[in-house]
């Protein structure tokens, strides 16, 4: 046995510095997403001292191989630009913030600080640096968005196995066994949670629309058949915001590519039967039955006033700073006595937050919140920019991508904490990575924030559009 392991660990490092040198970092991104989705903890981990799984080697394969490019001369780092000094100042308030506080100490079933620090911020982070210094071109863009509906197409077909019942059918396994994740009943994808799967379905989807407006001839049809799919799986999560999210991002792709009566035409329709499905079925929307009775999803529903009610408390005793990053859990009990308000504030004595702008302002303050705040907005800015501005068609594919996963983020904010674990942030930073790039490369990134580069490679991508 030692001898196989041996054999195979030298195979693998052969392979891999292969790859590493030569290798698609843009689709090897794409590829992290699928291990991290599908091939994670819940699918196999290891013990070697320390728990590893193939997300972890994954993203350790994926720096070693841009560092490994970066070196060779074929990744050239882009100049510093606004969006960077943004970033760089809400993760320095992001790590001053969480080991200022007592991270060490943990309240049973809280997420300790530091891994919540990585999952859902450092590991998307490392991911977004990768995307922000590649180069693009219209192939590199168009291979992208293939592999992103391929994935997304076996998310969907797995979403409606479980809608159906048919677990048998489900691959990886684990996703039909009810003690693993949450949700159990809804579709949940191999992120075995509805809220991850949601953002990956509705993002899947707007590559493949957008996928489908790039590809000439009959085929484009085919890949247009496609959409039902998600559709079908996105109703099968049975939770509001990832509807909310596929909604607007299908209506920002209709508003960023069609022009005339054709957008006024479409638009029109996708409002009147999105209000008719909400006047009509209101009743059954609110009291939408899943995992748990209807009353359950009626007391969920309650329960956001009060974390509404107990974030805001907890911001104005400390707007500046917040309660620590990662705190929220225990650092709410106190408010939990309040007896000024008409809520019954103990029912969220036991969860952890549901709203992430609401968890930031709380846990960072203002001098957090505003560049988180500020981070997101440039995102929005750069794809709003590449898609509507003087760009070629595969640079507005990927804008609309862009505005179209921030408006997805921000629907799944509205009610849920999304920085958990890596899933969401890992799209949503791969994403804005590509457009942050693509922003410099056609000249849309601010000029008075932007540093001249002594190579001219960040501008060849506006040539070869």
């Amino acid at each position: 046995m030692p001898v196989l392991i041996a054999i195979f660990v030298l195979v693998a490092l052969v392979w891999g510095t292969i790859f590493a040198s030569r290798g698609n970092l843009l689709l090897a991104c794409v590829g992290l997403l699928v291990v991290t989705s599908a091939f994670g903890v819940y699918f196999f981990e290891f013990n070697v001292g320390i728990t590893l799984s193939l997300d972890r080697l994954g993203i350790v394969g994926l720096v070693g191989a841009f560092v490994l490019q970066w070196k060779m001369g074929k990744v050239e780092v882009r100049p510093w630009m606004m969006l960077d000094t943004v970033i760089a100042i809400f993760f320095g308030v992001l790590f001053l913030n969480t080991f200022s506080h007592d991270f060490r100490n943990i309240p049973e079933g809280s997420v300790p600080p530091v891994q919540h620090l990585i999952n859902g911020y450092l590991i998307p982070l490392a991911i977004y640096i990768v995307a922000r210094n590649l180069k693009y071109d219209e192939k590199q863009i168009d291979w992208f968005l293939v592999a992103m509906t391929l994935f997304g197409v076996y998310l969907a077909v797995i979403g409606i196995f479980e809608g159906l019942g048919l677990y048998g059918l489900v691959f990886p396994r684990y996703i039909a066994d009810p003690k693993v994740g949450l949700h159990f009943g809804r579709a949940r994808g191999p992120m075995v949670q509805s809220i991850s799967y949601g953002v990956y379905l509705c993002g899947c989807m707007l590559s493949t629309c957008l996928l489908w407006y790039r590809t000439p001839g009959k085929v484009r049809w085919l890949i247009l058949s496609l959409v039902p799919l998600f559709l079908a799986a996105i109703f099968f999560t049975k939770t509001r915001t990832v509807w909310m999210g596929g909604g607007v991002c299908l209506l920002a792709g209709v508003f960023l590519l069609f022009q005339g009566k054709t957008r006024t035409v479409l638009i029109s329709g996708m409002i009147a039967c999105a209000l008719l499905a909400v006047v009509g079925k209101s009743d059954a929307i609110m009291g939408l039955k899943r995992e748990g009775s209807a009353e359950d999803t009626k007391r969920s529903v309650s329960m956001r006033a009060s974390f509404t009610y107990v974030s805001w408390e907890m911001f104005l005793d400390r707007p500046i700073l917040g309660h620590g990053f990662s705190q929220f859990k225990k650092a709410k009990l106190p408010y939990l006595a309040d007896r000024n308000v008409d809520l019954i504030l103990e029912s969220i004595r036991d969860y952890d937050h549901h709203n992430t702008f609401l968890s930031v302002l709380s846990d960072l303050g203002l001098l957090g919140f505003l560049p988180f705040m500020g981070m997101y907005g440039l995102w929005l800015r750069n794809g709003w920019r590449l898609a509507r501005g003087p760009t070629p068609t595969w640079a507005k594919a990927i804008g609309t991508l862009g505005v179209g996963t921030v408006l997805i983020a921000f629907c799944q904010m509205l009610g849920h904490e999304i920085t958990f674990m890596p899933y969401e942030h890992s799209l949503i930073f791969l994403v804005a990575g590509i457009n942050a790039a693509l922003a410099y490369d056609f000249g849309l990134a601010p000029k008075s924030h932007r540093i001249a580069s002594s190579t001219s490679w960040p501008h060849q991508a506006a040539l070869r559009g």
